[in-house]
């Protein structure tokens, strides 16, 4: 499917939503999963439209929706259209069309390339374990620069779950893993500079960061995406993927505690 044709398809999808929500449907979003697939390549599209051209703007209920059901819901709750049918499928129509008008003028396309996350979308400590072993295995098989690459995609995987899980969204593609991370500590609320914290556990978050610098740029000389500068052994493979283990298992065990004890906001 091209990029016209996932517009107009997400365009007819969501139209079809705001039908069934205004004939008061019992369950409008039961059959959403590939609408809201096709939903996230929309808006993904359209982002990569924006740029291309002065007056466009990513339109606010894309630009605050992850779904067809958190864009049906901005749609009908904000007074701005005054909850008609007809008003809210005039603003979809004009929204996608300027795009889809754009794309057809211009003769272009966008391809939107799929690539499988090693961190499933269901972040849970089973997973984790799986994607270690991962690391692991790759270490057996004397695959030292492959095992750099698995661990430093273990630890992305988890921060960009763990910030998918909380309301403000970020463009995860433009930050590198260190700033990925420092998100993550913010959310989590693991600053080496609280007052409030005990300086030994300070110690430990401020070497937490430099493990996630140092995993980082030791992927970028010598992972299996680069053409290497130094030949990397055994030994500091397992150094990586052990300091990744650490890393992943302390941020996932505590967003867990901090959410249980209801310190954490958690997006809808």
């Amino acid at each position: 499917m091209n990029a016209i044709e996932t517009l107009e398809v997400s365009k007819n999808n969501l139209k079809m939503a705001i039908s069934e929500y205004f004939n008061n449907d019992a369950d409008p979003f039961k059959e959403t999963v590939k609408a809201d697939s096709l939903f996230k390549d929309c808006r993904n599209i359209i982002k990569r439209l924006i740029p291309l051209k002065d007056s466009f703007s990513m339109p606010l209920f894309l630009r605050t929706s992850r779904s067809i059901e958190e864009a049906v819901n901005y749609l009908t709750s904000n007074l701005e259209y005054e909850e008609n049918l007809y008003t809210i499928n005039s603003h979809i129509i004009l929204s996608f069309n300027e795009f889809i008008d754009y794309l057809e003028e211009e003769q272009i396309d966008v391809k939107i390339i799929h690539v499988e996350c090693e961190v499933p979308k269901e972040l849970t400590f089973i997973h984790i374990l799986e994607s270690i072993s991962k690391c692991e295995d790759r270490i057996n098989i004397a695959d030292y620069s492959g095992a750099v690459t698995s661990a430093k995609t273990l630890v992305e995987g988890v921060c960009k779950e763990i910030i998918n899980r909380f309301p403000e969204e970020i463009d995860k593609k433009k930050y590198d893993l260190p700033s990925l991370f420092t998100e993550v500590r913010k959310n989590l609320n693991l600053n080496p500079r609280d007052p409030h914290l005990d300086k030994s556990l300070k110690e430990v978050l401020t070497g937490l960061i430099k493990i996630v610098n140092g995993i980082s740029e030791i992927r970028n000389m010598q992972g299996d995406s680069h053409i290497p500068k130094y030949k990397i052994d055994r030994h500091h493979a397992l150094l990586v993927v052990n300091s990744a283990k650490t890393l992943v298992t302390f941020i996932f065990n505590t967003y867990e505690y901090q959410f249980e004890k209801g310190k954490l906001l958690k997006a809808d």
